[in-house]
C-alpha cells in the first residue's frame, strides 16, 4: 500500500469515528426527546441527569471545572513534614502541590502516603521539598474536560494545575472534579456538612440553598412547595433540586427564572452543571428583592 493509499484510509477511519460518535450522540438525544414529548419514564430522573451532564462535557473546559487559584491550598518544599501532616490534617486533603518561590512555582505534590513515610523515619529536619514527587501535569484553561479525564487516567495522574497564557498558576483540578462535572458532588468523610440556608426576607420572598428540604422550607418559612404536586411524586421530591428538576427535566442556569406551581417563581441564583446552589423563591405578586 502506498503512502497516499494509507494516508486517504487513515482519513476514511477517523471520519468513519466521528460519524459513529455522531450517531451514538444523536441517538441518545432523540430518545431523551421522545421521553420527554410522550411522557414516558424511559429514563430516571437521575439517569437523565447524567446523560444531559456527559452530552454537555463536549463543549467544557478545565476552567469551568478547576479549584481557583484564591482557593488553592499549597504548601512551601522548605515547610517541615510535620507542618505538612498538620495541614493535611485540617483541610481533609490526600495530596496537596508543594510550591518553591511562589504558587507560580510549583516544583510537585505530596500524597498522604509518601508523607507517611516521611514522618516515619523520625527525621524532624525533612522537608516537603524532600519527598516531593514531579509527577505533575499543566494544562491551559481551554483543554476540555473529557481530554483531560482520560489523559489523566491513561498517565496515572490525580491532579493538574491549570495555568494562563503568561504561565501563571491560574487554578486546579483534580479527577474528583472533572467526575463531579458528571455525577454532581462527591462527600467524603472529611467533607464538613452544614444545614441548608433557608433566609426568609422582609417582603416574604425566601434566599435558599438548592438541598434544601421543602418540609423544612415549609416550617421555617410557612411556605409549601408540595402545593400543585400529584401525591404519588411528592416521596421523590424533597430538596428544592428535586422539584426545580422535576418542572424542567433539567439543571438551570445562574439568572434563569423558572415558573413554579400557584404563581410560585424560582430565581436560580448559583448554579453548576450538576446541581443549584442557592436559588430565590419568589411568592405571587412580590418582587423580585
Amino acid at each position: 500500500m502506498s503512502d497516499e493509499d494509507s494516508q486517504e484510509l487513515n482519513i476514511f477511519k477517523r471520519f468513519f469515528h466521528r460519524r459513529q460518535q455522531e450517531n451514538v450522540r444523536e441517538t441518545i438525544e432523540d430518545l431523551m426527546e421522545e421521553a420527554a414529548e410522550n411522557g414516558e419514564n424511559d429514563f430516571s430522573k437521575h439517569e437523565q441527569l447524567l446523560l444531559n451532564n456527559v452530552l454537555d462535557l463536549r463543549g467544557r473546559k478545565c476552567e469551568n471545572a478547576m479549584i481557583p487559584r484564591a482557593d488553592i491550598i499549597a504548601f512551601p518544599r522548605t515547610g517541615s513534614v510535620m507542618d505538612l501532616a498538620d495541614l493535611m490534617i485540617e483541610q481533609g486533603h490526600s495530596r496537596i502541590p508543594i510550591y518553591g518561590d511562589s504558587l507560580d512555582d510549583i516544583v510537585g505534590i505530596v500524597h498522604v502516603i509518601d508523607l507517611v513515610k516521611g514522618v516515619l523515619q523520625k527525621q524532624s529536619d525533612i522537608k516537603a521539598g524532600d519527598i516531593v514527587s514531579d509527577k505533575i501535569k499543566f494544562v491551559a484553561p481551554e483543554k476540555g474536560v473529557l481530554d483531560l479525564l482520560k489523559e489523566m487516567q491513561q498517565d496515572k495522574i490525580h491532579m493538574a494545575m491549570v495555568v494562563d497564557e503568561y504561565g501563571g498558576i491560574d487554578g486546579l483540578v483534580t479527577i474528583e472534579d472533572l467526575l463531579e462535572e458528571i455525577v454532581g458532588d462527591i462527600e467524603d468523610e472529611y467533607d464538613h456538612e452544614d444545614e441548608p440556608i433557608i433566609c426568609k426576607q422582609s417582603n416574604g420572598n425566601v434566599v435558599a440553598e438548592g438541598k434544601a428540604e421543602l418540609d423544612e422550607i415549609k416550617s421555617v418559612c410557612d411556605l409549601d412547595l408540595y402545593e400543585g404536586l400529584p401525591e404519588s411524586e411528592e416521596d421523590d421530591i424533597d430538596t428544592i433540586n428535586s422539584l426545580i428538576f422535576h418542572l424542567i427535566q433539567r439543571v438551570p442556569s445562574r439568572g434563569e427564572v423558572i415558573n413554579g406551581l400557584g404563581g410560585i417563581k424560582f430565581r436560580i441564583l448559583e448554579a453548576d452543571p450538576t446541581q443549584i446552589k442557592k436559588v430565590m423563591i419568589i411568592r405571587p405578586n412580590l418582587g423580585r428583592d
